[in-house]
This record gives C-alpha cells, structure tokens and sequence, in this order.
C-alpha cells in the first residue's frame, strides 16, 4: 500500500519511517552488536511480512549494514542507501548507493527516488541523525520486554523536537509497539 507522498521542499518524497525494536532499557543491540535478544520474541502478530511488502527502500549506517551482510541480505531487490564513507562489498542483484553525505540530506534525496515507503532500518546514530535533520516522518519502536542493562543505545544523543504519539499496540508475547509522528501538528 502506499501512502501519500510528503512536500519537502524539494519535489515529492516517499514516507521515511524508522522502524526499530529495542530492549525496554533502550538498546537496540547487546554489548558485542548482537540482536539475539529478539529471537525469543518473533511473532507473525507485528505484521512484518506486509511492512516488509510496503517498504520501497532502505536506509542503514554502515554497522548495520555489514550485520545485515554477514546474514544475507534479507530485503531481496529492495534497494539500498547505505550512509558510509568507506568502501563496502555489494550484495549481487541489489542496487545499493553509499553516499557520504549528511544524513538528512542523503535520506530526502534518496526518499525522493522511490514511490513507496523508505525504511531506515538502523543503527541509532542514523535514525537519531535523520530525526534531528527532518528526514524522518514517523518513528516505530517495538519495545521488548526484556532489560540488557547495556549495548547499543537506540538513541545515542538527544532529539530537539518533539514526537507526537500516533498509535500503540500491546502484542500477545509482551512486546509493545509505540508509533510516533516526527512532525508538528
């Protein structure tokens, strides 16, 4: 499904949402970049498949990027903009582009090259980043419930601007999903 595409100024742009899981303590990865953690919580109730269906792209730093490799690139032809200035492999079959640029602004100009909705996929600092630029419409945090105590931080830094709750769902396993707009009202 895709969904009305949003006025940046800069010609017609696509949904950027950010969708991320993260412990109730707020790491999205353990001490060592490890997601295991998530594992216990798989469920076909978030509805990820038909998410998945929906995303034209996605966005991730060079960290996640490389974690993602190491598992297969599991996003198909989807298209990619990996935010990095050094020099990564290329999955065969998939059209990726490494830019170097801020990341607001790669995130607006990539987001402008796909009709349907643009996932940032990770790290924080990207996410962070692309929230304090204006570059992310809607933020989706699945909460787990489970506490690391440490590892990666969702956020790695504050966020100016406020966030506007849209929705949240409370899943059968515990995990609760918290759906936020980045825009003013």
């Amino acid at each position: 499904s895709r969904r009305a595409a949003i006025e940046y100024g800069h010609g017609m742009a696509s949904e950027v949402i950010a969708y991320v899981a993260a412990s109730l303590d707020g790491y999205i990865a353990g001490d060592e970049g490890t997601v295991d953690f998530l594992e216990q919580f798989g469920s076909e109730e978030y509805g990820y498949h038909d998410y998945l269906e929906s995303v034209g792209a996605v966005v991730m730093g060079s960290t996640t990027y490389e974690q993602i490799l190491g598992w297969g690139w599991p996003y198909g032809s989807t298209p990619g903009l990996v935010l990095t200035s050094r020099s990564l492999e290329e999955p065969d079959g998939v059209a990726i582009t490494f830019s170097s640029e801020s990341t607001g602004k790669a995130i607006r100009a990539f987001a402008a090259t796909t009709p349907d909705r643009v996932w940032i996929v990770g790290g924080g600092t990207v996410i962070l980043e692309g929230m304090r630029a204006g570059a992310v419409d809607t933020l989706e945090v699945y909460v787990m419930p489970v506490i690391l105590g440490s590892g990666v931080p969702l956020f790695p830094g504050s966020y100016p601007g406020s966030l506007t709750l849209k929705d949240s769902k409370v899943f059968t396993n515990g995990v609760v999903k918290l759906t936020y707009s980045t825009r003013s009202v």
